[in-house]
């Protein structure tokens, strides 16, 4: 998507990706990851999941587009950070989180750090397909192969439309099986629960999560 879609949608409040909860599958899972490690959080907006990692004794590293997004996960979490120049864009950063405001594909593995492992609830889903295949290697390449918790959504593509968009967990295999070991840790149905999708006359709406290590 061209950044000024992204930069539109965080201006005039239209913001149904992100969630006022924090995702129960991240609790589910947390377990699977060493405590206390630094996470990575790509395309992070202003998950409340980042305080819930910090709850948990994580360190957190984000990288998203929209700066109101990121002056507000701040606001969000009652800190106030340090901000400074990165590339093209700025660094919003504290004790426990640092956040690069910019374009994710100019993030690189200096720039991030030791990452323990990836927290990717919406980053893979918010990409169109001709950009999801750069992302995943980009992504590999700059958190130097750590373990993921992705969460991805499927649906008729054919009926609606994204964002978020459908992935497969063929494309998921495609995306990540020669790099990592994949298993899947839940798959629901979870139309009953999305009635904007319901809505767009979807008659599934699948919600998977992976183990990537």
């Amino acid at each position: 998507m061209e950044h000024d879609f992204w930069h539109n949608k965080w201006e005039v409040k239209q913001t149904g990706f992100h969630l006022d909860y924090i995702h129960p599958i991240l609790k589910r899972s947390i377990n699977l990851f060493t405590p206390k490690q630094t996470v990575f959080v790509p395309l992070c907006g202003k998950s409340l999941d980042i305080g819930y990692l910090l709850n948990q004794g994580s360190k957190v590293v984000g990288v998203e587009l929209s700066e109101i997004a990121v002056t507000e996960l701040f606001e969000q979490l009652k800190l106030k950070p340090t901000v400074s120049t990165w590339g093209k864009g700025k660094c919003y950063q504290t004790d426990d989180v640092t956040v690069f405001v910019g374009d994710f594909f100019a993030a690189s593995a200096e720039d991030l750090g030791s990452i323990g492992w990836v927290y990717d609830r919406g980053a893979l889903i918010a990409l169109p397909e001709d950009l999801r295949v750069r992302y995943t290697q980009h992504l590999d390449d700059i958190t130097q192969h750590a373990p993921q918790l992705l969460i991805t959504l499927d649906y008729d593509q054919n009926i609606a439309s994204g964002p978020p968009f459908a992935v497969s967990g063929e494309e998921v295999a495609a995306h990540y099986n020669h790099r990592y070991q994949i298993k899947l840790l839940e798959e629901a149905d979870i139309i009953e629960d999305e009635p904007r999708f319901k809505a767009k006359g979807l008659p599934w709406f699948y919600q998977r999560a992976y183990y990537l290590s």
